[in-house]
């Protein structure tokens, strides 16, 4: 009898020890595409042509000083090498958690239609940690002139948009 106990606490054990590796990951081993040649930003759902899927959904974190325009060039970089057409920017706060550059994939495990798009709900107890509301919008992105003060972590999904 206490063989068996020990195998189901050992088990039980494993479980746990498991349940805590699933989660973000900071290297990604979902689904990616030959690279592309260029990206394109965007920043409301309604500009999404409805024949782009969602392949990748993630946080960037972008270090203190970082200008509107190397936010551009390291999301862009990141989302070319996976082959996305497009990228769908969400909401910005201040990091928290992290300070240097760093992208934390959450997803999904199969592509799916932008139509089926569930909203920003992946990651959520990450955000949840995460500092106050930074300002990236239409203003903010790709402008050389604005600097940010503290680390910087936006929400991000990866969308290929070809036939």
């Amino acid at each position: 009898m206490p063989g068996k106990t020990m195998m189901r606490c050992l088990a039980f054990l494993t479980l746990l020890v498991l349940a805590a590796c699933a989660g973000k990951e900071t290297s990604p081993s979902g689904i990616s595409y030959p690279p592309t040649d260029k990206v394109e930003s965007l920043f409301r759902l309604a500009q999404v042509p409805e024949q782009c899927r969602v392949f990748a959904q993630l946080f960037v974190t972008l270090p203190a000083q970082h200008t509107g325009q190397q936010f551009v060039e390291a999301i862009s970089t990141e989302a070319q090498a996976r082959g996305a057409d497009m990228m769908l920017i969400g909401q910005s706060r201040q990091s928290n958690t992290v300070s240097e550059l760093a992208f934390t994939y959450y997803g999904p495990d199969r592509e799916y239609r932008i139509n089926d798009w569930p909203g920003w709900n992946f990651g959520f107890e990450e955000w949840r940690k995460q500092g106050a509301w930074a300002n990236i919008g239409y203003e903010e992105w790709g402008n050389g002139q604005v600097r940010f003060d503290y680390p910087v972590v936006l929400q991000v999904a990866l969308l290929r948009c070809r036939s």
